[in-house]
C-alpha cells in the first residue's frame, strides 16, 4: 500500500540521487587514461576498480535512495532519525566505493580490506535491518528479497577480499567470483528495479496493476534462481526465465498504458528488453566470445552492455517520475494549496526526460561498434549524460525553492 505519510525527509533520498552523476563523470574522466588492454582484459586493475565505482558509486548511489523512498513510503519502514543514520550512510557508501576503487586500481591490500569492512558493516547492516523492520510491518512486499539480494552481494563481496588477501575461506575463486557478480547485478540490481516497477509502472504510466502471482513470487524466483546459478554454472540458463516473465508482463502493462507519449514509456520496454537480451547471451559467452578477434573482450562488452543498455535507461525513468514527485510531495506539505507547482510536470518536464531517453537510446544502439572500434568515444558519451542528468536533478530542486520563496 502506498503511504506517501511515511515519506523520509526530501533530502535524504536527493543527497544519493544528487551524487549518482558526479562518480559517473568521474568513471568516464579516468576511462581516458585507460590502455587499449585495459579496455580488453575485466581482471585489469584499472578496470576491476572502474566497474565497482559505476555499480557502487552511480547506480548503488541510486538504487539505495530507492531503496530507502519505497521502503518507507510502501511499508512504513524508517529509523527513528533517519536524517542521521541516512548521512552516516551516505558517506559510508562514497568513501567504502572510493576505498575500493583506489584499492584496486593499485591492487593494496590493506585498502581492500579496509572497504570491505565499511561496506560490508554499511550495507550488509542496512539489509538486515531492513529484513528485520519489515518482518515487523508484515508487509509482504517483493522488496524484500531485493534486500536480501543486496546483504548476500555484500557478504559475498567481503569473502572475496578475505580469499584474495588472506586465502580465507577455502572457496574456489571462479564459484565465489560467479556468485558475486550474479548477485550483485541480477540478486540486487535487477531484482530492486523489479520490485520497483511493481509500483513505479502503474502509479506512473497510468497501466493497469500487474498480475498477482507475479508481484508474489517473481522477486523470490529471481533471487532462487540466482543462488542457484551461484551454485552451479550450468544453471546460467535459467536467469532468463523470470527476467522474459517479468518483461511479458512488462510489455503488456505498457501497451494499456494511458501516457503513451511518455518517454519513460519507451524507456522501460527498451531497459527490459535488454536485459533479457544479457541474461540469454550470458550462459553463452564462452561460445559466442570465439567470433571476436580478443575473446577475453566478452564479459566486459557483456558488462557494459548490461549497464548502459538495460539499467541505464531504466533507472533514468525511475529518477524523471520519483525526484519531481518527491519535490512535489514535499512542496505540497509545506503549501497546501496554491502555489506555482501545480503538477509533478513542471519539476522534471518531459523534453527532459527526452533529451535524456535519446542518450539512452544512442548508447545501447551503438555500444557495440563503439566498444569494438572506437572505444574513447565512450567516456564522452557517458559525461555527457553524466551532466545533463545532473542538470535535470539540480533544475528540478531549484524550481522548487524558487516555489518555495514565492510563497513564504
Amino acid at each position: 500500500m502506498f503511504q506517501p505519510e511515511f515519506s523520509l525527509p526530501v533530502a535524504l533520498p536527493l543527497r544519493f540521487f544528487r551524487t549518482a552523476p558526479i562518480w559517473l563523470a568521474l568513471v568516464a574522466l579516468l576511462a581516458f587514461g585507460l590502455d587499449e588492454s585495459d579496455w580488453q582484459q575485466r581482471f585489469s586493475p584499472a578496470m576491476l576498480a572502474l566497474t565497482h565505482l559505476l555499480m557502487l558509486g552511480f547506480v548503488g548511489n541510486i538504487m539505495i535512495g530507492a531503496l530507502l523512498q519505497v521502503s518507507a513510503v510502501l511499508a512504513g519502514v524508517k529509523a527513528t532519525n533517519p536524517v542521521f543514520w541516512g548521512q552516516l550512510l551516505w558517506l559510508a557508501l562514497q568513501g567504502g566505493a572510493a576505498l575500493l576503487a583506489a584499492g584496486l586500481w593499485h591492487m593494496q591490500p590493506i585498502w581492500l580490506q579496509a572497504a570491505a569492512v565499511i561496506l560490508f558493516t554499511s550495507l550488509g547492516g542496512l539489509a538486515l535491518w531492513l529484513l528485520i523492520a519489515l518482518w515487523r510491518s508484515g508487509v509482504a512486499t517483493p522488496l524484500r528479497w531485493a534486500i536480501v539480494g543486496l546483504g548476500l552481494t555484500a557478504l559475498s563481496g567481503v569473502l572475496l577480499v578475505s580469499l584474495l588477501s588472506t586465502g580465507w575461506p577455502a572457496i574456489a575463486l571462479n564459484d565465489l567470483l560467479r556468485a558475486h557478480i550474479a548477485l550483485g547485478s541480477i540478486a540486487w540490481v535487477v531484482g530492486l528495479i523489479i520490485a520497483v516497477a511493481f509500483t513505479v509502472v502503474p502509479m506512473f504510466l497510468v497501466a493497469p496493476a500487474w498480475p498477482s502471482r507475479l508481484n508474489c513470487y517473481l522477486s523470490l524466483a529471481l533471487l532462487a534462481t540466482v543462488l542457484a546459478a551461484a551454485l552451479d554454472a550450468r544453471l546460467l540458463m535459467l536467469l532468463a526465465l523470470p527476467v522474459l516473465s517479468w518483461l511479458l508482463a512488462l510489455l503488456k502493462l505498457l501497451r494499456h498504458s494511458q501516457r503513451r507519449a511518455d518517454p519513460a514509456r519507451y524507456l522501460w520496454g527498451w531497459g527490459g528488453f535488454n536485459l533479457l537480451l544479457v541474461t540469454v547471451l550470458i550462459p553463452w559467452m564462452d561460445q559466442w566470445s570465439s567470433l571476436l578477434s580478443t575473446p577475453s573482450q566478452a564479459p566486459i562488452m557483456l558488462a557494459a552492455y548490461f549497464l548502459f543498455a538495460g539499467v541505464l535507461p531504466i533507472i533514468t525513468a525511475m529518477l524523471a517520475k520519483i525526484i519531481p514527485f518527491l519535490l512535489w510531495m514535499d512542496f505540497r506539505l509545506k503549501i497546501k494549496s496554491g502555489g506555482g507547482l501545480r503538477h509533478m510536470g513542471q519539476l522534471f518536464p518531459e523534453r527532459w526526460l527526452k533529451k535524456l531517453a535519446y542518450l539512452c537510446f544512442s548508447m545501447g544502439i551503438s555500444f557495440f561498434p563503439l566498444y569494438l572500434l572506437a572505444f574513447k568515444s565512450i567516456p564522452i558519451i557517458l559525461i555527457i549524460y553524466a551532466v545533463a542528468l545532473s542538470y535535470c536533478i539540480e533544475s528540478a530542486l531549484s524550481i522548487q525553492n524558487k516555489a518555495k520563496i514565492l510563497q513564504s
